[in-house]
């Protein structure tokens, strides 16, 4: 099989691999066993090796635990609690769990508070998922350019006639890319997320003598 065939199936589970359809979501509180065998069956048919973000029980505890997601009402999760796990589920391959606290923050406290339409959970997972659709698409017509573009270079340039060549710089272009885009996200957790969190209040001066003086007159 030659390598561009390859990267087309694996592209087609890619596409399979994103986040969970919200439309599959149940409308209803699971227990966690239920919870688990739920995200489990949504990866059934997708190999091992491209379900990375499996999710077990332990797993699940772990984020109510952080407060990556709010914790379950009584023993029961709701759909809000499902789609937030599938967030975190996805994100964790990706970016360190305590910048992913501070990236949940707003939702849980949200679920936790008052609700607020405007930070909805079920409105910013159908969003990403409908974007990441989008990207997919995307991602697969930008990974054909590059094997055109690197198979016209060696071929300009007279080099080897060897596939594995080809093979090595498209994953080097491939890694370049995916740690540009992890850069991104990372400096955005941090000027939106992380500050905003860590900045300590200004505290009010206390007025001085003559202050208080022109106060007393």
């Amino acid at each position: 099989m030659r390598y561009e065939e390859f990267v087309n199936i694996q592209l087609g589970k890619l596409k399979k691999a994103g986040l969970v359809d919200p439309d599959k979501i149940p409308d209803m509180d699971l227990y966690i066993d239920q919870v688990e065998t739920f995200f489990k069956n949504q990866t059934r048919d997708i190999d091992s090796e491209t379900v990375r973000r499996f999710l077990t029980k332990t797993m699940i505890n772990n984020y109510a635990k952080h407060d990556m997601i709010p914790r379950p009402d009584g023993k029961k999760y709701t759909a809000d609690h499902m789609m937030m796990i599938a967030m975190v589920g996805y994100l964790k391959g990706i970016i360190k769990m305590d910048e992913i606290k501070y990236l949940m923050k707003p939702l849980v406290d949200n679920y936790n508070s008052d609700f607020d339409e405007s930070i909805d959970p079920e409105v910013v997972y159908r969003t990403a998922c409908e974007t990441n659709s989008d990207f997919a698409e995307r991602l697969s017509e930008d990974v054909d350019k590059n094997i055109v573009l690197i198979k016209k270079l060696f071929q300009n340039n007279e080099l080897d006639d060897d596939e594995r060549l080809e093979v090595f710089t498209l994953i080097l272009s491939l890694a370049m890319r995916a740690d540009m885009e992890k850069y991104i996200a990372e400096r955005l957790i941090k000027k939106y997320f992380v500050e905003p969190a860590n900045e300590k209040p200004v505290k009010q001066a206390k007025p001085g003598k003559a202050a208080k003086a022109e106060k007393t007159r």
